[in-house]
């Protein structure tokens, strides 16, 4: 496959692994960010691992030989990529790495060195199978791209390492004129969460080429591949930022509670004064034993509790508000699956006291919340404290209905 062609089959894969992935990837992702707090976030990662060569120039077809002339080489690389929604992600990374190929019986050998760049999707097997969960351990998923492979390939003699053929070193269009080829990726993957910023990632993928010459020799299979297995770590951020975001639109969803929230009652400034037949009964003293009980003289005692009822008014005392429906709503703060936080640690984290904070299990995981609300403002005002004065920046209003915390605000 010439230059030309490898362009415009790159062009056509690349656009469809957007399509796949941006479109209905980011729908998917908006219905996760309601129902099950995901957010979308950045991350970035450094990989490490084994490159193997399989093509024409191979001694065995799966297994690489570790003696005369060595088939087991490595490579390193970076990724920056963008998670859509708890199912997508797409990562753009980049590679640098040796091969090495021997094949006895043709007294042939090869060794290449290549820089390569790729964008590819990640789709979560687990998420799809089962529902997300915030603070998860693992997650297994499918790796499928496109990318670029620019290489140098020296073809020798195996017994007395002449150089039979070279391709690249000057002669290619790629990065410092190497041989530039197209490639489909395709591969399986595994997380495991660390900490709420960091993963660590286990890789396998294979690179199938849009030629044979990577190794130097055209025969055979007329694609050559290599597949690069790695051990990475990962760091995930922009994350506060997607919580004020959901932020305001709770705050944008929840406004027509407004309208319907009952206030305590407060005294009228209208308020019309107390009959006087009432007051004098208030305020008439018992008589004394022993002394003639004298009437009250209605037009003092009149002026004077005019005087104190304009001071001090009398206000009813209102029971405290209900809970609507049922429903009760606190602020989360934490929470961790499997396992129980201590609650001092907590105290200790965010400077709160241990009687304030509540212990529940939802769906496996140890939730740990403050406060209890008959409406969601009075809840989400409690929330903009704690993220203020507390530092709690990811705080946030659930609800609870009989002692059960609800996957969603009703």
């Amino acid at each position: 496959m010439n230059t030309d062609k490898s362009s415009i089959f790159f062009a056509i894969i690349i656009s469809s692994i957007f399509f796949v992935t941006l479109f209905p990837g980011s729908g998917y992702g908006q219905s996760f960010i309601r129902n099950s707090e995901f957010r979308p976030h950045m991350n970035m990662g450094i990989s490490a691992g084994t490159s193997l060569f399989f093509g024409d120039i191979k001694q065995y077809q799966y297994w690489p030989v570790s003696n005369y002339e060595n088939e087991w080489r490595f490579a390193g690389g970076l990724h920056l990529g963008y998670q859509i929604s708890p199912v997508f992600g797409v990562n753009g990374q980049g590679l640098y790495g040796k091969l090495a190929g021997t094949r006895r019986p043709s007294n042939k050998y090869f060794e290449s060195s290549y820089i390569e760049l790729n964008l590819h999707t990640t789709i979560s097997i687990r998420n799809i199978i089962t529902r997300y969960q915030s603070g998860q351990f693992w997650d297994a998923y499918i790796i499928f791209g496109v990318g670029l492979t620019n290489y140098n390939t020296e073809l020798m003699e195996l017994s007395s390492k002449k150089v039979i053929r070279k391709v690249g070193f000057g002669n290619g269009s790629g990065i410092g004129g190497r041989t530039i080829e197209g490639m489909l990726i395709g591969g399986l993957g595994a997380k495991f969460r660390l900490s709420d910023q960091w993963d660590i990632t286990i890789q396998s993928a294979n690179r199938g080429m849009s030629s044979d010459w990577l190794d130097g020799q055209v025969s055979g299979f007329k694609y050559d591949i290599y597949n690069y297995t790695s051990l990475g770590f990962t760091f995930k951020f922009g994350q506060k930022v997607r919580v004020e975001q959901k932020s305001r639109r709770d705050e944008e969803e929840f406004d027509y509670f407004k309208s319907k929230k009952t206030t305590k009652t407060e005294p009228s400034k209208n308020k019309q004064p107390i009959e006087p037949a009432e007051i004098d009964m208030l305020f008439v003293s018992p008589p004394v034993i022993g002394q003639p009980v004298e009437p009250p003289k209605k037009p003092e005692s009149v002026i004077v509790v005019e005087e104190v009822i304009t001071e001090e008014p009398v206000i009813v005392q209102q029971p405290a508000e209900p809970v609507f429906d049922g429903i009760e709503y606190r602020v989360q703060i934490r929470a961790k699956y499997g396992n129980p936080i201590s609650k001092q640690q907590l105290s200790n984290s965010y400077n709160l006291s241990v009687l304030q904070i509540k212990e529940n299990v939802h769906n496996g995981f140890y939730i740990y919340t403050v406060g209890a609300f008959a409406n969601y403002e009075e809840a989400r005002d409690k929330r903009n404290e704690l993220r203020s004065r507390n530092g709690i920046s990811d705080a946030f209003v659930v609800a609870f209905k009989n002692g059960e915390r609800l996957n969603k605000l009703p």
